[in-house]
């Protein structure tokens, strides 16, 4: 007579759950693990980030403060021109000469930023307003970059060559005397009123666009703080 054997479906059914189990503890090991890397590629980003724009808002504040002294100057030698009176016509003609001739431009710092989005890493940030800050900071800080190369180019191409032509030059007016025929000459010049209204038009737009990138970095300069703060 043939033995009867009995399945174990009891110890069957344990190891089975004891597989799965096993299995689906690595996975979440296996996605602790990840999480945990993430969040350290987060951190390290935000770190730099916090750097790279703490520099860059100090950059553009120093750049507003001097922007503004040089669109003064442009204001007083304008002043100058229609006949008014500043507190020293020589001092003033040189610095409105210096400003068109030698604009200034910048040069911001954005390895960490670049890194992140060149990476297509953005979404590892978990801010979802400071994603939305970096991602539009390339197009605010463009039209700053934009403005100066602009003015750039207006006084290699129109500014130098005609000062160049009616011999303005820093030399000259520096070695003159307030009523200086250098200076009686500038002063009478339409052709260099127009010149500074054109250029205050440029600077006054620039001021806009530097303050609008200041804001901007201090934005996400406070979302930057809101998520490490978040992380600690």
């Amino acid at each position: 007579m043939a033995t009867t054997q009995t399945i174990p479906w009891k110890r069957i059914a344990v190891e089975a759950a004891a597989i799965v189990a096993s299995i689906l503890l690595a996975f979440a090991i296996d996605a602790w693990w990840e999480d945990r890397q993430t969040r350290i590629d987060e951190q390290q980003f935000l770190l730099g980030l916090r750097s790279e724009f703490a520099t860059n808002r100090e950059i553009l504040g120093s750049e507003l403060s001097a922007h503004l002294k040089s669109l003064e100057s442009l204001e007083d030698i304008l002043t100058l021109i229609e006949g008014g009176q500043t507190d020293d016509a020589r001092l003033t003609a040189l610095a409105a000469l210096d400003e068109m001739q030698a604009p200034r431009t910048i040069d911001l710092g954005n390895g960490t930023l670049n890194a992140l989005l060149s990476s297509g890493r953005v979404e590892i940030l978990q801010n979802r307003e400071l994603r939305t800050h970096l991602t539009a900071w390339e197009g605010v800080i463009g039209e700053v970059l934009d403005d100066q190369h602009n003015n750039a180019k207006m006084s290699l191409e129109i500014y130098i060559p005609y000062f160049v032509a009616k011999n303005y030059s820093l030399f000259a007016i520096e070695r003159s005397s307030d009523g200086s025929a250098a200076i009686k000459q500038m002063s009478e010049d339409p052709r260099l009123r127009h010149l500074v209204e054109i250029r205050l038009g440029f600077k006054r737009h620039l001021t806009g666009e530097l303050e609008t990138a200041i804001a901007a970095a201090e934005e996400i300069l406070a979302e930057i703080e809101t998520s490490i703060v978040d992380r600690d």
